[in-house]
């Protein structure tokens, strides 16, 4: 029995009077957006449990802490998107698991006002013409949720979508689902029941696991802008793909061949919003910038947008992104090192029996691979550092080389082992050595003051024949101006930059051409 149903003389929650409640607002820690969420958090889940509140006191106290909420949610979020690097793994944690939870439990908190009208609760008749607005927001709060859990490569629990599902059936069958509702005032305000489920169906297939979190606030943002394309309907048909069954605890799939119906399916695309995406395209390519009238929630580099859009459109097409190279299952075992110093390091010591240190080597389990990379497991109880665009260093624990990849694809199962997706870019490297050219052209004879980088094999073996090579090296080491000499097994040759492939964390590829070999 749900606390709400309890009978109390009187009310016990500590919002219950609204002197009580501003109270509690005036007092909220300010300067400190996370202790003060957390507390707003807390008397949300706090409802639950209280008796004697009648349901528009209850539809009050939520609005309340909802509107409070707003300024620190925001801060956070902008810390935790914009912040990157800067912001400390614990710090960075701690903000996901804030906001999370403070979206999850808002959700929770509107859809209790739905439950206490459909379980007869007498006070809930008053309530009765804010149910769209109880819904839309807790299935709002509940894509916030998602997004955050996307931020963090992380699952949602089946119940999420069993929640919203019964959400949904509630909308239709009281014929709210499809009307306007203005769900929060200013402009943006205005939607519906269906549309803003549809947000949470089209931002959850939208396969963010190769996203940085930068790339899911776009998906989320433009899910959110152009939702009014989306479409969902009973029958499968043109711009509808995707399907969800309101009556399961399924997250929402791609339609698939000999699909069992039943009455409960719903089927849903983006409609006319491929057309828009490719729109918006073009127009921030020409114009180098989003249009003022296409909110993203703040400002992005052009190219980030529109790599985002490039990803929407793949994978909201009718049929998914094919794999470019087939792959097998495996059982294999791989030493992983991560980040441009300890590949160097770990390369070093395979090569010239250095020491390492094999406390900052992990040894993970291949699922599946090809020519092109792996897919592994790494442990739960580690890999704490693991993100899209980290660089590897991979080699088979009965192999003798190291390989380079990047990490592409990521996510958490139920039991929080990261499933990675490795783009190899070598099976084995090799060090060399960048130095400065002398005034003469020559390369400087002092190796001090050169700079350790990675030479792909690929390239090693017919560098001689192309005259290019391609390196790894460190973040910010090329220049479209800058010439290096390049001193591999006591030989110096001449390089001219060609083109910078990728920059990371911590390095950068770059394809060099070899003029010559250094007299």
């Amino acid at each position: 029995m749900l606390g709400w149903l309890k009978s109390s003389g009187g009310a016990d929650h500590p919002m219950a009077d609204p002197k009580g409640a501003r109270a509690i607002i005036e007092t909220l820690p300010t300067q400190n957006p996370s202790q003060s969420l957390e507390m707003l958090s807390e008397q949300l889940e706090g409802l639950r449990e209280a008796s004697g509140l009648k349901a528009q006191r209850v539809f009050e106290i939520i609005d309340t802490i909802d509107t409070a909420a707003k300024p620190f949610q925001r801060k956070l979020s902008q810390d935790y998107v914009s912040g990157g690097l800067a912001l400390a793994k614990a710090q960075e944690t701690r903000i996901a698991h804030v906001v999370g939870t403070f979206w999850l439990r808002l959700a929770n908190a509107y859809r209790m006002l739905i439950e206490m009208h459909e379980a007869g609760d007498a006070t809930a008749t008053s309530i009765r013409g804010q149910l769209s607005t109880a819904a839309s927001r807790s299935i709002r709060a509940a894509n916030l949720y998602l997004k955050w859990r996307l931020f963090r490569y992380s699952p949602v629990t089946p119940a999420f979508w069993r929640d919203l599902g019964r959400i949904y059936q509630v909308a239709e069958a009281r014929g709210f689902s499809a009307g306007k509702v203005i769900v929060y005032p200013g402009i943006f305000g205005e939607s519906s029941v269906q549309r803003e489920l549809l947000k949470v169906f089209m931002l959850s297939v939208s396969s963010t696991d190769s996203l940085s979190a930068v790339q899911v606030e776009i998906v989320e943002r433009v899910c959110a802008q152009f939702s009014e394309w989306f479409v969902m309907q009973k029958q499968a048909s043109t711009g509808c793909h995707f399907w969800f069954d309101l009556a399961s605890d399924k997250a929402p799939a791609r339609l698939a061949d000999r699909l069992a119906l039943s009455p409960s399916m719903r089927f849903f695309g983006p409609g006319n919003a491929a057309y828009e995406l490719e729109k918006l395209g073009a127009m921030v390519k020409a114009g180098g910038a989003v249009p003022s009238n296409v909110n993203l929630g703040g400002e992005y580099p052009p190219d980030q947008v529109i790599e985002a859009l490039k990803h929407l459109s793949r994978y909201w097409a009718p049929q998914p992104p094919a794999r470019r190279e087939v792959r097998k299952e495996s059982a294999e075992r791989i030493d992983v090192v991560h980040g441009l110093e300890d590949v160097l390091s770990a390369v070093e010591r395979d090569i010239m029996d250095l020491d390492f240190d094999d406390r900052r080597m992990e040894g993970w389990g291949v699922t599946n691979e090809s020519s092109g990379g792996f897919g592994a497991v790494a442990p739960a109880n580690r890999s704490d550092w693991l993100q899209i665009g980290t660089l590897l260093g991979v080699k088979y624990q009965d192999g003798a080389a190291w390989g380079v990849g990047i990490v592409r694809r990521l996510n958490f199962d139920a039991q929080n082992n990261r499933n990675v997706g490795i783009e190899m870019f070598a099976r084995g490297v090799t060090t060399v050595k960048l130095l400065p050219l002398l005034p003469d052209g020559r390369v400087h004879p002092d190796d001090e003051l050169g700079e350790d980088a990675l030479l792909l094999p690929s390239a090693a073996d017919n560098s001689l024949g192309k005259m290019e090579v391609t390196l790894v090296m460190k973040l910010g080491t090329f220049s479209p101006q800058k010439s290096y000499g390049m001193r591999m097994y006591a030989m110096d040759y001449l390089l001219v930059p060609k083109r910078l492939m990728e920059a990371g964390q911590d390095f950068d590829i770059a394809e060099y051409r070899v003029l010559q070999r250094s007299a």
